[in-house]
């Protein structure tokens, strides 16, 4: 590792104060930098869009170490070149007033500066203080509403300095974001109590998601669930168009990566790339894999339609309910069919196929009789009783009958003077139907 000379005993810019700072800044061609031994420390910008909007709405900045022929370091080298904690305050004060200075430097006046709290600068801490922050504002006159401070979770009893930072974030006028949520420690509760305007999903999750079915299924869930509590979703590191076609099918709210440009040095309007274009061409192929998706799925179902329908008839006609069945048994997957009455309790026994594969393993079996359940909550109840005499399909969901994933086809159908809903578990095939 490259040895730096010692520091001043005022420290890496001869002071920590805002006045000083902002006299050891260097400016080239209207961009500003400051000197840290042998490395000059810049700003650079990526862009982040909202794929509803189809086009840049803020700008992340980076802070980078460029060596002397020219290489750049991320960050962690910096910090990591520092021991003394002060220094370390001293640095990420001027990384924030660099950044604010070159954002500025666009006169971009409708896009969001998102930049970071170093977590060094917030582990151990017992009260935090933005209030530096605030000075930088003031300062250099960078409204607010355009800064969104990206924090990240710690464990242990970080929680009070983070609810309390958001807080002061939020009466400065800030927007928050959640940095690098990931699922092996995503913390719903902790999520819910904050309540971030954005969270940023880290990238392992769209990695998992593009091998592995169950975990696109958990993605979708995911940012649902972040929807549902009140925060937008970003997507981090967005490299390939596969990516990319992902993250416009999970509706996340907003992506930043390489696929839609590389870092800058200057945060500007327009991209050298026609990137509304980009997301026109993705929006448009998104719209038609939805469109052969269903259409696929519709004719894989319209194999079990017929005889389901042939099912329900027979039930409506007082044929019982097992015989009725039988000739849709017999297709492939299908795994059990029963009858709900109009309130959504299962007034049938479950009629399996003759051999029942999925239902083998014996720490189901508590499961197996659902004769008496209520299925009140399911889509599939609920769509059949609004569009009676209409065969329904499900979304994929676990089947607590089974081991498997599966959907249900189902319809209200009326024997007598009573309305009841048949129902067909099929299992589901990943290559099958997404």
């Amino acid at each position: 590792m490259e040895q730096h000379a010692a520091t001043t005993s005022k420290g890496l810019f001869n002071g920590r104060d805002l006045k000083t700072l902002e006299r050891s800044l260097n400016k080239v061609d209207d961009l500003y930098h400051a000197d840290f031994h042998s490395w000059r420390i810049a700003t650079f910008f990526q862009r982040i869009y909202s794929t509803t909007h189809q086009r840049g709405v803020g700008f992340e900045a980076f802070c980078r170490a460029i060596d002397q022929d020219g290489t750049s370091r991320p960050s962690a080298s910096i910090f990591a070149n520092i021991s003394d904690p002060e220094d370390a305050l001293q640095m990420d004060r001027m990384r924030w007033l660099l950044h604010t200075k070159n954002f500025l430097a666009s006169n971009l006046d409708d896009r969001w500066l998102v930049t970071n709290i170093h977590p060094r600068m917030m582990l151990g801490t017992k009260e935090p203080d933005v209030s530096y922050l605030a000075e930088v504002l003031d300062h250099t006159g960078l409204p607010p509403h355009q800064l969104v401070v990206a924090l990240r979770e710690h464990a242990g009893n970080f929680e009070t300095v983070l609810t309390r930072t958001m807080a002061q974030l939020k009466e400065l006028g800030c927007l928050v974001l959640f940095d690098d949520f990931r699922a092996e420690s995503a913390n719903l509760d902790r999520l819910w109590r904050l309540s971030p305007d954005i969270v940023k999903l880290d990238h392992s999750l769209i990695d998992n998601a593009l091998k592995s079915g169950r975990a696109k299924r958990m993605l979708f869930k995911l940012v649902s669930l972040i929807h549902a509590s009140g925060s937008l979703v970003l997507m981090e590191k967005i490299e390939t168009e596969e990516e990319a076609f992902l993250v416009m099918r999970l509706e996340a709210d907003f992506v930043q990566g390489r696929y839609f440009g590389n870092l800058e040095m200057r945060a500007v309007r327009q991209g050298s790339v026609d990137w509304d274009g980009a997301f026109r061409n993705l929006a448009i192929q998104s719209e038609r894999q939805v469109f052969k998706e269903v259409h696929y799925h519709n004719l894989e179902m319209g194999h079990y339609n017929n005889a389901f329908m042939e099912c329900a008839w027979a039930v409506a006609d007082d044929i019982a309910l097992e015989e009725a069945a039988q000739p849709l048994l017999k297709l492939p997957r299908v795994e059990r069919v029963y009858l709900l009455d109009h309130k959504g309790l299962q007034v049938s026994q479950n009629v399996f196929p003759d051999e029942r594969s999925s239902h083998a393993d014996l720490r189901y079996k508590p499961l197996w009789d659902s004769y008496g359940a209520t299925w009140t909550r399911r889509s599939s109840f609920h769509d059949a009783i609004h569009n009676p005499g209409v065969v329904q399909v499900s979304k994929p969901y676990r089947s607590n009958t089974s081991l498997n994933i599966c959907t249900t086809l189902s319809m209200a159908i009326r024997k007598g003077s009573h309305v009841y809903v048949l129902c067909c578990d099929v299992e589901w095939k990943e290559d099958k139907i997404f």
